[in-house]
């Protein structure tokens, strides 16, 4: 009986220990997203075609909120002038 009380007790304690670390990890390591590029990403076509320079529309859209490249790029968005309304919009914020 003692053993498995002291057993839990260890495993508790090591637990609690692990998740301060983790915690402190977290605050420490955890990457700002912008969140404008999100919502560029939501309105570009998804396809991933790689037609624009880049491996996916995610990275076009961080290129893009950066302002290092442009938005002509994308053939199949540059297209759609509402669209590109909207991105140039959320780019302006």
């Amino acid at each position: 009986m003692e053993k498995t009380l002291l057993s839990m007790a260890v495993m508790g304690g090591l637990a609690a220990l692990l998740g301060i670390i983790l915690s402190a990890a977290y605050s420490k390591l955890k990457v700002e997203e912008d969140p404008g590029v999100e919502e560029i990403t939501e309105l570009l076509p998804g396809v991933n075609c790689g037609a624009c320079g880049f491996a996916s529309c995610e990275e076009f859209a961080r290129r893009l909120a950066k302002k290092e490249t442009d938005i002509e790029k994308c053939r199949i968005t540059f297209r759609n002038k509402e669209t590109v309304q909207k991105i140039e919009e959320a780019l302006n914020r």
